[in-house]
């Protein structure tokens, strides 16, 4: 009959073995790591597009806002900030509105010449019947 104490041996060598492989795969994913934030949705990158090597436009999303920046080369800048979200319902006419019971809007045009318009005279032409000065 076979020794049990030689069963043994073996069966601690490799609990030994399985314990250092372990202990070495845990400290390889600590060292090795990248920086991740916790798993949510507030925070996340909507699209982005690369411009060169160095630098690139990205659309940031925060909530439900977001933020288009550039990236890269010697600082980063803020393009334009507060983009509402693409899933966001957007402001529409209520589909109980026919398009012709819309209200127009006109732009504002700025008052130019203040409450006046300016008074216009007719412009002699400053050439002669030949067409030279």
């Amino acid at each position: 009959m076979p020794d049990i104490q030689q069963y043994t041996n073996i069966l601690v060598a490799g609990l030994i073995v399985l314990a250092v492989l372990v202990i070495f795969v845990l400290i390889y994913k600590v060292l090795n790591s990248r920086v991740r934030g916790r798993k949510g949705t507030r925070l996340g990158i909507s699209e982005f597009y690369e411009i060169d090597k160095a630098r690139r436009l990205v659309l940031v999303r925060r909530d439900d806002v977001e933020h288009l920046m550039l990236i890269g080369g010697g600082q980063d800048i803020v393009i334009e900030s507060g983009i509402p979200n693409g899933d966001m319902p957007q402001h529409s006419i209520p589909p109980t509105m026919a398009p012709e019971d819309v209200p127009q809007i006109r732009p504002i045009r700025p008052a130019v010449f203040g409450g006046q318009r300016p008074s216009l005279r007719p412009v002699e032409p400053s050439f002669d019947q030949d067409g030279q000065n």
